[in-house]
């Protein structure tokens, strides 16, 4: 039984040690800055975007009805 345990044990140690260094070398492997990180920016920059063309349409707009009056 306790035989049994230890065996056990030293298996699911083995297999865990093999799983870190597998997702270590994963890790190692991506080219930087993790694909979350990726998201927030391209949900900046296209937030950005969208408010340079408001901003800009917005300007057309406020301009056209200034020659109106």
């Amino acid at each position: 039984m306790m035989l049994n345990l230890y065996v056990e044990s030293q298996l699911m140690r083995r297999d865990l040690e093999l799983w870190l260094a597998k997702q270590r070398k994963r890790m190692l492997a991506e080219d930087g800055m993790s694909e979350t990180i990726q998201n927030v920016l391209w949900a900046i920059f296209a937030i950005a975007i969208v408010g340079i063309v408001a901003a800009i349409i917005q300007a057309y707009v406020v301009g056209k009805a200034n020659e109106i009056r």
